[in-house]
């Protein structure tokens, strides 16, 4: 028998989302295969979490839980945030829109009106330091400034939910397919941003140091399927933490080829 993953809105906000025992199975009978099994997590308001673990470990398939994209066989996920927003890999832009319009487009879903919508837009683009390029469409931008344009967007759609909940962000290797300078400015962008709006993200990595750089808080998945299998504070990071959770993802990884 499938169990029904339970959703519950919250009225208090000890925490941004809860996932307990969450399991994700994918078909059914001998051609079933168990994604994640068990998982449980934790992510504090305003908390910045990065996961890692080997290609297929379910680390998409957990956001894509938690964003309501998905369904979990089993388990409990509890949100106290608002609307959870997405952003991945590709910016996804609407290559007809200019960049403020595209930001605009979440607000507009959300049914915002035109002004407000319009005077939030421009505050996210100026937040992302694209305010001077509002009137310019995707084509015309650089890669990294339409992942900013994205970022803003997703921004957005985190902000139009019931008043005084918390943001809830949810990023899946947005920045892997950039140069690597590309991607060290948008890093450091990302942790400003952060601070400045107080965002709960969700990070999924495959790069440690990038786990470590942006990160509070490491969490290692197994490989398929996928549970936690350890967690590491990195406000203050050493070598020898790094060390660390490269020697246990290097492990995880080497079970997964075997």
């Amino acid at each position: 028998m499938t169990a029904t993953l339970e959703t519950t809105a919250q009225s208090t906000v000890d925490v941004a989302v809860e996932l307990t025992g969450v399991r994700k199975v994918f078909g059914h009978g001998s051609s079933a295969v168990v994604a994640l099994d068990g998982v449980d997590l934790k992510v504090e308001p305003g908390e910045f979490v990065c996961l890692l673990g080997a290609s297929g470990c379910g680390k998409s398939t957990l956001l894509n839980i938690v964003a309501g994209l998905d369904g979990a066989t089993s388990g409990e996920l509890r949100l106290t945030t608002s609307r959870p927003a997405v952003m991945f890999q590709e910016p996804a832009l609407m290559p007809w829109l200019t960049a403020q319009r595209n930001v605009e487009l979440a607000l507009r879903f959300a049914g915002v009106g035109r002004p407000a919508r319009k005077r939030r837009a421009l505050e996210l683009l100026e937040l992302v330091r694209l305010g001077d390029v509002a009137d310019k469409r995707p084509h015309e931008l650089s890669g990294g400034m339409r992942q900013r344009v994205a970022l803003a967007r997703a921004l957005a759609s985190t902000t139009v939910s019931a008043d005084g909940a918390p943001a809830l962000l949810l990023m899946d290797e947005p920045f892997a397919a950039l140069d690597a300078i590309t991607r060290d400015v948008l890093q450091s962008e990302l942790v400003r941003v952060w601070e400045t709006t107080n965002t709960a993200i969700i990070f999924v990595t495959h790069d440690v140091r990038e786990a470590v750089r942006l990160g509070q808080r490491v969490v290692l998945l197994s490989s398929r399927p996928g549970r936690v299998v350890r967690e590491w504070d990195v406000t203050d990071s050493s070598d020898e933490v790094l060390d660390e959770i490269n020697t246990e993802l290097r492990e995880v990884i080497s079970g997964h080829a075997s």
